[in-house]
């Protein structure tokens, strides 16, 4: 299989940036990579494409120079079929380069894994002091793990990161268990171990959310009007 290089990644950057598209997305990251300015789809059909067909090894190992760079990587991880021995690492190696909420969940929300070994990563990232790994761990458990009680429980007494996207990543998932797991959802937002910003933050999601009803929204509005 042919070894996929850095040459050849950036032959795809210079193919597929937008001018526009990336002055819009510098709008809403704060990440210090340099911008090129390549769609989400088109990074998720590359990495599946790369994958099929090359051998990602070395470009895994390398330390990314740009955002596209590190999305890759991650996009290109959560595809490849590994054992967890082999997955962990890389996938630690990775989280270790995010500095974005969409580095984290775009690649976060491509794993789907219900089984006891992933759940208990997510438990242990949730609890770091690094606001990425915290963040992976609030998210991995929204997207696999949101039925799941008492896991939410022990996420909200062991989380000890403080941080703007930590304190949003909280307010998605309560506003993913509004649809999905209600009475959680209504636990968390009536909980003093939430603090009143991401009670704000999450009503504000639920109120923007198309699944949620009229009557729900405002429900939930009333929890933190008291």
């Amino acid at each position: 299989m042919q070894i996929y290089d850095i040459e050849e990644f950036q032959d795809f950057i210079k193919a597929n940036s937008e001018e526009e598209y990336c002055k819009f997305h510098s709008r809403l990251t704060r990440s210090n990579y340099p911008i090129n300015g390549i769609r989400i789809p088109i990074l998720r059909k590359y990495a599946k494409d790369v994958v099929k067909t090359k051998d990602t090894t070395s470009f895994l190992a390398m330390k990314s120079q740009c955002y596209e760079q590190c999305m890759l990587k991650g996009l290109i991880i959560t595809r490849l079929k590994l054992d967890d021995d082999q997955f962990f690492p890389l996938l630690e190696s990775y989280i270790h380069e995010i500095d974005d909420w969409a580095l984290t969940d775009v690649v976060c929300s491509g794993i789907h894994r219900k089984d006891a070994v992933y759940l208990n990563k997510v438990k242990q990232y949730a609890k770091s002091q690094d606001i990425w790994f915290a963040r992976w761990g609030i998210v991995a458990i929204m997207c696999n793990f949101f039925d799941k009680d008492e896991v939410i429980c022990e996420l909200i007494d062991n989380l000890v990161a403080k941080d703007y996207y930590v304190d949003m990543a909280l307010a998605w998932l309560i506003q993913v268990l509004a649809v999905k797991n209600r009475q959680t959802a209504i636990s968390l937002m009536q909980s003093e171990k939430i603090n009143a910003q991401v009670k704000k933050f999450a009503v504000r999601k639920i109120k923007d959310s198309f699944r949620i009803s009229k009557e729900d929204k405002e429900y939930f509005a009333q929890i933190i009007e008291g």
